[in-house]
Formats: structure tokens, sequence, C-alpha cells
């Protein structure tokens, strides 16, 4: 069977980049009347679209907002995710992810205001210095960062969606052979094709991530060309959706995904081979009872994905058909049941195939508007598990989120599900859904493979603010199991890890914004033949608008790894960084 390129070519990476304009989800004004059903959470949701719709109240020469028709897991949400998006309110954002691409966690929200579509473009220059560019020689460097970025915007009753694309051109002081152009950005777009019928829904996302275990995300540290991975995840999916009165709905699509991230940067010998590639064929028919059944709802899904790529996924394929149950107890209180057959097939040094029944019994509590727990527990990819998705509002000015998963997946088809079961808030940054609980679209901080694991993946994130402060506090937990690998490399191997997050965001002024962060991270992993391992950061971050369209930045950034100690290694980077950026 014929396998993807593994490099992309330069122009087919602008491309995926510009079509899949994200589809920004800003949740309608409290009070609005309920949207259709939202898309799901993670692979098992028939259909990578969000319920859409505008921002706040309708100007009056705005056109209608579009609203997606998607029919997502039965036990999730009915209308779009609720409207307590705040500035600086949530984790770092995507592009925070790449090293030495500017200040962290301070970003200015794309209003459209009265205009159906908006472009912004910017440049931005940044001027790096370290005392240790890679951790582990002691040596110095200068890093100059050039990053143009465009960011555009379309709200419309035919057509909604957003795009940030940002180059990075990193030139070194010296190491000068590290110079490189780094791809960041994301975006979605909804299209409706013919409005009440067809729709085509695109999302894509390109990032440079650490390859080693122990770089928290959202923080200071810098981490060298040759310790990361150009990512890229991209999706395409056209779909039919067609109602039948009050008595069901139906959707039936098909959806066009890739996904490669590019290990040949590591100065690790064992990470070398870390190049994993495949494209995906997916097909999906949904039919769903209306509200003929008053508090029942039911249903039926067939779901089909088969990869064409290197490794584990050579001739793969993931095929799960279900019947789904929710009955209202209560307006706020739903039983949820589920009950299928799954057949999977995975390739590489221990071939899996799973061949079983599926099953599943939970709870869905949605005790207000910004409100929503889903509680499940059952048999999924061969094993038990639990699983939970919870939103909720404490309080005027307190959010809880909470998180836990176990699946069956790779460093590529987490990004692939995430970037399926993500929406957009105000700031750009990327939430869940369901439940508008801050997510990493690709999760670094136990380190890229080509391994097929059982991931097991916890997040709690508590956030309180004020007119011009924002608190922050978040930890998460994983552990992943190796099922089968796409070689003998060493990172087939068992590992787990824990870092927490407090972050101050305070508004000095209209036009000054200060953030300091606090982080902690605890990896347990044989990787690098080390054992467990430390790491500590700090980081303290000054913004400035000079003018309405200049922006300065400075920050100071100090982080202490001991995950991985030899003789020749320093163990502390300091990192010190001094930004401008135009806006036209």
């Amino acid at each position: 069977m014929p396998k993807p390129d593994a490099a992309l070519p330069a122009g087919l990476v602008a491309l995926l980049l510009a079509l899949p304009a994200a589809a920004q989800t800003a949740a309608p004004p409290r009070g609005a009347a309920p949207a259709p059903a939202v898309s799901g959470e993670g692979p098992a949701a028939p259909v990578a679209a969000p319920a859409v719709s505008g921002e706040g109240p309708a100007a009056p020469v705005a056109a209608p907002a579009l609203q997606s028709p998607a029919l997502g897991p039965l036990g999730g949400r009915d209308t779009p995710v609720g409207t307590r998006s705040l500035a600086g309110g949530t984790l770092p954002g995507f592009t925070s992810i790449a090293p030495g691409l500017g200040v962290v966690g301070i970003s200015t929200p794309f209003d459209l205001g009265n205009r159906p579509y908006a472009i912004r473009p910017s440049i931005g220059i940044e001027v790096l210095a370290t005392n240790d560019v890679s951790q582990t020689d002691g040596r110095s460097n200068v890093v100059t960062t050039i990053a143009p970025s465009l960011e555009a915007a379309v709200d419309t009753s035919r057509l909604f969606g957003s795009l940030r694309y940002t180059p990075a051109l990193r030139l070194y002081g010296t190491h000068i052979s590290q110079n490189d152009v780094d791809q960041v950005g994301d975006g979605r777009l909804l299209a409706a094709l013919v409005p009440g019928l067809f729709y085509l829904d695109m999302r894509g996302a390109a990032s440079v991530v650490s390859v080693r275990p122990g770089v928290i995300p959202g923080s200071g540290q810098f981490v060298g060309r040759r310790d990361t991975s150009q990512t890229y995840t991209a999706q395409v999916t056209p779909f039919l959706a067609y109602r039948f009165g009050s008595a069901a709905a139906l959707q039936v699509g098909y959806s066009f995904q890739y996904s490669r991230q590019n290990g040949a940067n590591s100065s690790q010998s064992s990470l070398n081979g870390l190049s994993e590639a495949y494209t995906a064929h997916r097909g999906f028919a949904v039919l769903r009872s209306g509200e003929d059944l008053g508090r029942l709802a039911l249903q039926a899904r067939i779901d089909g994905t088969r990869f064409v790529g290197n490794g584990i996924y050579d001739d793969a394929h993931r095929f799960v058909a279900a019947l789904e149950t929710r009955y209202a107890i209560l307006r706020s209180v739903a039983l949820l049941g589920e009950i299928g057959y799954e057949n999977l097939k995975y390739a590489g040094t221990s071939p899996r195939s799973i061949e079983d029944p599926i099953w599943s019994v939970g709870l869905r509590l949605t005790p207000s508007p910004d409100s929503i727990v889903i509680v499940r527990y059952g048999r999924h990819s061969g094993f038990n598990s639990f699983s939970l998705n919870a939103g909720v509002a404490l309080g005027a000015r307190t959010d809880l989120f909470a998180t836990y998963k176990e699946s069956l997946s790779t460093s590529l088809s987490e990004a692939q599900d995430l970037l399926a079961s993500t929406t957009i808030d105000a700031l750009g940054n990327p939430v869940d859904s369901q439940s508008g609980a801050p997510v990493v679209l690709i999760p670094p901080f136990l380190g890229l493979s080509d391994t097929l694991f059982r991931m097991r993946i916890g997040t709690v994130s508590l956030r309180y603010h004020w007119p011009r402060d924002v608190f922050t506090l978040s930890g998460t937990w994983q552990k992943q199991d190796p099922v089968t690998s796409a070689s003998t490399a060493e990172s087939a191997i068992s590992s787990h890890g824990t870092y927490a997050t407090f972050s101050w965001r305070h508004e000095f002024s209209p036009r000054t914004t200060g953030m300091a962060t606090v982080q902690y991270g605890r990896v347990s992993s044989a990787q690098f033949g080390q054992g467990d391992g430390n790491v500590y950061s700090a980081a303290a971050t000054l913004a400035h608008e000079l003018s309405d369209k200049l922006t300065a930045s400075l920050q100071f950034s100090w982080t202490r790894d001991t995950a991985r100690t030899t003789a020749s290694e320093t163990k502390q980077q300091f990192v010190f960084r001094a930004g401008l950026r135009r806006t036209f």
C-alpha cells in the first residue's frame, strides 16, 4: 500500500494552513436561543465541526452568524461553549508552544466589530539571550527571531472561521547550522455550501515542539532546534445534514486527515527515528432522534477510519458501530448509555488487533448554562476505563475545569483528535468544545514518540478573575504504556509525568500588562537512562503598547532541569527576551 511522502512540500504546507482558517467558536450571548447540537470529544465524535455562533449581540449591519448542524456525542453539550472566556484567563495559547516566539500568554482579541471579515498582518522581531542554548553544554548564545504573522477572520451566514499563521525565521549568533524557519499556526473554516444541507469543515495546525520529555507547555524555557520537531495536522470534512422534521436528524460525511512529525532535527540518536506520517480516510453516518421522543434521545453511529502511513499506521484501521442513549431524569440531570462493537488494527513491532464489544454508562449534569459535567465508565479500545469532562462556574469570578481520559493513541493521533474536539476562545486559545477547558493541541511534556501507547491524561484548572487580575492554577498528570512501536527505539518505554502551573496576569494600565508564572514538573522515564527528574521554571513578562499598532515586550525566565543529569550538563538556563511587534 502506498505511503505518504515523508516531507510535506512548502507550498502544500502553506495551502493547508490557508485553507483550514480556524472556526473560532464564540458563544452566543446569554439568553440566546439554543444552537444545534455541537460536535464531539476526541475520536468518537462523528465530525470535526463544533457548533459555532457569532460573538456578542449581532450588529445592525452584520450578516447572521453561521451555526453548524454537526451531531456530536449524545452525552455532550446541546449548546455552544459558554461566554466565560476571559483575557489571559486560560493557559498559554498554541503559538506559545513554539520556542522563541515571544511573549507567552498575553494576546489581543481579534474583534470583527460590524465587519463580516477582517485581516490583520503584523511582524515581530525578538532578540533572545541565554546562558545555555541547549541545556547540555553550557554554551551561551543570542538568537534573533523574525516572525511575520497573518490573522484573518470571517463571520457570515455562509462562512465562519479564522486563521493565525506565523512563520518564524530563527538566526543563531553562533551554531549557525541551527538557523531555520519554523512553521507555526492554526486555522479552522466552516462553510455552508448548501445552507441547511451540505457543509465543509476544514482545520489545520502546525507547531514546533520538544522531542524530549520534561519541557512544560507555556514555560519560558528555550529549546534548541536540534531538540525540536516540526509537526503538522490537518482535516478536511465535507458532510450532509438533513432533518426529518421533529422525528430525527441524519448526518453523513467523509473526513480526510493528514498528520506528520519530523524527528530528524534531534541531537539524541535515540530520537532520530521519530519521523512519522500518515493520511487517514474516515467515513461516518449518524442518525439521532428528535424532539418527538421527549426525555429520551437515541443515536446510532457508524464510524470507520483507514490509515495509510508508516510504522504502526501501515494498513491500520479503526471501525466503530454504536447505539447511544440519553434519558433526562431532570432538566439538569441525564443518564447516559452506550453499546456497540469495535474493530481496531495497528502494525509495528507488536501488531495489535482488537475485535471487542464496547459499552459505557454515565451521567451528564448541566446545573447552569455555563456548567457541564460528563462522567462515564465503560469499555473501549480493549480495556475498561473512566472518563470525565467538566467545566463548572463556581461563582461569578471562579471557574473550575477537570478532564480525564484513557485511549490508545500516539503523539500524532492525539494531536489529530484534539484538533477535532477543540474550539477557539475569544483570545485564540484552544479550549475543549464541550467543557471550555483549556487544552494544548500537541501535548509535548512526555516527549514525542513513534509508539502506540495506552495513554492516561488528567487535567485540573482553577481560574479566578478580578477586573484587572486573573489567577490560574492548573495541573496535568499523564501516563503512557507502550502497546506497539514503529521500531525498537528507546522511546518505546513506559513513562509518566506531572506538571503544575500558577500564573498571575495583571493589567497595570490599559496599555501595560504583566504576567508572572511559576511551574513545577516531574518526569519518570527510562528514555535517557536517568530515571526520575524534576523541572522548575519561573518567568516574568511585561508588555506595553507604545502606540495603537506597536507593542514592546520583555521577558525573563529561569529553568532548572534535573531530568537529564550528566557531569557535562548544566542544570540551569536563564533566558532574556526583548521584542517588538508592529501591526498593520
